[in-house]
């Protein structure tokens, strides 16, 4: 289950530990249904973009939702090659080790609406609208100001993108303890790049918001989902930032 509620601005959701259950289900039933071979998907998009996207798989007669997915519609485009599953399925979900058709770049996507997918293999190309939710986020003045604070060994490339924990997970030089504790956050992709655009974007649920900012990668665009309470400094376009980040696709079909 990915629930980004910090990111998103939609703690109010929470209630003694558990998602409101009386909004999940008055979202779940506006949902839209999209048919796969398993089941369907039920998606529900806010006034702000950010998609709600129930799992359902089919239960012999009934059904059953199997998990809940957040995704921000928007306009940042990737084209990507399928290398490697990642962790554990989850019911219509798939998380993949990707890399642009040149293969000079790799990072790790967990897929919505995997399911409508025909084919998914090393020969496929996939068109995915992406965005990515920060768990760390830090924000500088400039690329310059992130080279001043930080020595060059580890220091990241411009616009870089770098499935940092999954490379660590499998470093042989490090203990099996080390490696495990690389292992269980191997979906995070560490990535910088500067600020192009900022925006504030309104859910139209009660008083909740959020927001976005777009940043240049060498994969191309990619809209970050963040709360401002998430920050320890005001992010503006023309920043530069460092993330940690979990990356949501949204698989594009004809």
């Amino acid at each position: 289950m990915a629930v980004y509620l910090a990111n998103t601005g939609l703690e109010i959701l929470l209630k003694d530990g558990s998602l409101d259950q009386k909004q999940m289900l008055a979202w779940f039933e506006e949902a839209v249904r999209i048919p796969t071979k398993y089941g369907f998907y039920a998606t529900k998009v806010l006034q702000s973009g950010l998609t709600l996207v129930y799992r359902v798989v089919a239960k012999g007669s009934d059904t059953e939702i199997a998990g809940l997915d957040m995704h921000m519609s928007g306009r940042c485009l990737w084209s990507a090659k399928p290398l490697v599953r990642i962790g554990e399925g989850e019911a219509l979900s798939l998380t993949l080790l990707m890399t642009n058709p040149s293969e000079r770049s790799a990072f790790i996507a967990t897929l919505v609406h995997a399911a409508t997918l025909e084919q998914i293999d090393e020969d496929t190309i996939l068109n995915l609208q992406v965005c990515a939710f920060p768990q760390a986020l830090d924000v500088f003045d400039s690329r310059q100001a992130y080279e001043s604070a930080t020595v060059e060994k580890g220091r990241l490339e411009d616009k870089k993108l770098l499935p940092f924990n999954y490379i660590m997970a499998r470093d042989e030089s490090l203990s099996e303890e080390t490696r495990q504790k690389f292992a269980r956050h191997e979906q995070m992709v560490l990535l910088c790049g500067p600020v192009l655009a900022v925006e504030e974007r309104r859910h139209g649920f009660r008083d909740t918001l959020c927001m976005v900012a777009t940043i240049a990668t060498e994969m191309g665009h990619l809209d970050l989902v963040f709360s401002a309470k998430q920050l320890a400094k005001p992010l503006r376009k023309g920043s530069y930032v460092v993330a940690s980040c979990i990356v949501s696709a949204d698989v594009l079909t004809d």
